[in-house]
């Protein structure tokens, strides 16, 4: 028989409490965690718009944020918009010595 420990179970509880407690209004829901879902989810908030992701994937990103992607192609070219800014924020946080 397998046990479940209470810390493992508690924040699923607590989430459940709330998220029944509090009814919650966005403007757009955005379902899956892909970093399609992500940039989707980033430019709604620019506009001004509350966003809500739901996603079942344990992170956040698909490809993206596990490494791989189109872009590792090395042609710039073909990275703009948000994706450009996003990757230009990285390259900028890994120039400090401390990162």
């Amino acid at each position: 028989m397998r046990r479940f420990a209470l810390p493992r179970l508690l924040p699923l509880f607590l989430a459940a409490a709330l998220s029944a407690a509090v009814p919650a209004e966005h403007d757009l829901v955005v379902y899956g965690g892909t970093s399609a879902a992500v940039i989707a989810a980033v430019q709604a908030r620019q506009m001004g718009r509350s966003v809500i992701v739901v996603s079942p994937d344990r992170h956040l990103g698909g490809l993206t944020s596990g490494g791989l992607g189109w872009t590792d192609t090395g042609n710039k070219a073909v990275i703009g918009g948000l994706a450009r800014n996003f990757y230009h924020r990285v390259w900028r946080h890994y120039q400090e010595d401390e990162a």
